[in-house]
């Protein structure tokens, strides 16, 4: 941890009650397994867990001093209405004694791979960045609190999905930039509509430092919304037209890279994008104005956008047993994310071209009409066979077969695997589904 903290200085900044004597500690855990010498443990709260349960457990393995939402039978700890807000309040008061840059990207797609590929570009520095997706009001303060005396920057994501949860994490990492992808439609469920996704992310912009800098993308349809926000902090803008700061001429879209040409205030350069697919382009801007930000020249930027960005479950390119090429991408589905992913599917250099689909979650009423929609979307793009698993996925293959496509509908990730896995070079298979379709049982059961 970056600095040590006393009990009564955490009891300050979370507006509780210090219990107890005041102790030192240098280091805070929410998990038993990780209590050493001299912790805080928070206790959390979960669905199907209560940390108050191993209060006096971690204590008798070493921590001085508990964060309870409720009187506790320990030495010191402090007393406050909500644990998991008073997480954040700690992690707060570790980002505030950290003098690097803090970059936060959030977005409905593609602030992973962004968060991932600006990581990796910044190669000359010593990053903290956001493990996997811990980018809720947990997993953004537990990565707050890993800030060290040998970071020099921190590389954030901030994800939703209740209103007003990106307010909650804006106020804990305010961020020196901001990096907002897009807004499309994910969380339906929970937002009702594109504006309340809209407004959701632009939380991120007004609780971001007074004079930070804000990333957007220009094609966006809410960028005059989100400029808006920025109330006299800096913009910088991405997109498809010289509307942009950073805008692309001469785009090449090929199975595995594209060439475009970067312009950016005067200047212009030719490159190469590694990956597939316009969306990755529309990335690699991001991260590109991500890094000049942080003091990198542009040239340098660009340079970064050949090396590929490699997250498991994002357009991962592997092979089935008989040499089909096999297109992971099941680390989440958006109905954007699903567009895009056919997008690149449709530019395989193959004879035939395979869609198995799962079904996209959290999209509430508008459930049917996007599926359905989805099942126009690839026909239109000469897909060659929709595969469908469960009945939700299946209303895309029937809008699908309704227009003369060729549908296959299943009940299990293994029927699906059936249906494709005597396939060879001549094909390439494209699996997409939300999490919580599960559709890595598929690549598991096409690739073992």
């Amino acid at each position: 941890m970056l600095i040590k903290l006393t009990l009564s200085e955490i009891a300050r900044a979370c507006e509780g009650e210090l219990i107890g004597p005041d102790q030192e500690i240098d280091t805070v855990v929410t998990d038993t397994r990780q209590v050493s010498a001299g912790c805080l443990f928070v206790a959390l709260k979960g669905e199907r867990f209560d940390g108050h349960d191993y209060a006096i457990s971690a204590m008798d393995s070493g921590a001085v001093g508990v964060v309870s939402d409720r009187d506790i039978d320990v030495i010191s700890y402090v007393k406050v209405s909500d644990t998991t807000l008073a997480y954040g309040c700690i992690a707060r008061l570790i980002r505030n004694a950290f003098a690097g840059p803090v970059v936060c990207i959030t977005g409905s797609n593609g602030k992973t791979t962004v968060k991932d590929w600006l990581s990796q570009s910044l190669s000359g520095k010593n990053v903290l960045k956001t493990h996997a997706n811990l980018n809720n009001q947990i997993g953004l303060p537990q990565t707050l609190l890993e800030l060290d005396d040998q970071h020099e920057i921190a590389v954030i994501e901030a994800g939703t999905s209740v209103p007003g949860e990106i307010e909650r994490l804006a106020n804990i990492v305010s961020p020196d930039v901001v990096v907002l992808t897009n807004a499309s439609g994910s969380h339906f469920e929970g937002f009702g509509n594109l504006e309340g996704i809209a407004r959701e992310k632009g939380c991120l912009i007004s609780g971001a430092e007074p004079d930070a800098i804000v990333i957007l993308n220009s094609d966006d349809p809410f960028f005059d919304y989100w400029c808006g926000l920025a109330h006299g902090r800096q913009t910088l803008s991405f997109g498809f037209t010289n509307a942009a700061d950073l805008y692309v001429d001469d785009v090449v879209l090929s199975a595995e890279s594209s060439t475009v040409t970067l312009k950016y205030r005067g200047e212009s350069i030719s490159a190469v994008v590694a990956g597939a697919g316009k969306h990755t382009v529309a990335n690699g801007m991001a991260v590109v104005l991500a890094m000049v930000a942080v003091g990198v020249r542009f040239s340098s930027a660009v340079k970064a956008l050949m090396s590929p960005i490699l997250v498991s479950g994002r357009l991962e390119r592997l092979r089935t047993k008989n040499e089909a090429l096999l297109i992971n991408d099941c680390y989440n589905a958006s109905p954007t994310s699903v567009e895009a992913a056919i997008d690149v599917l449709a530019i395989q250099p193959v004879e035939k071209t395979w869609l198995i689909l799962g079904a996209l979650g959290e999209l509430g009423e508008q459930e049917g009409s996007i599926h359905q929609a989805l099942g126009i979307y690839a026909k239109k793009k000469g897909i060659s066979c929709l595969v469908c698993v469960g009945p939700v996925a299946s209303i895309a293959g029937i809008s699908f077969r309704s227009g003369g496509g060729h549908a296959i509908f299943c009940d299990t990730h293994e029927e699906a695997a059936a249906v494709v896995c005597t396939l060879d070079k001549r094909h390439a298979i494209l699996v997409k589904g939300s999490r919580s379709a599960k559709m890595e049982n598929v690549i598991e059961a096409l690739i073992k």
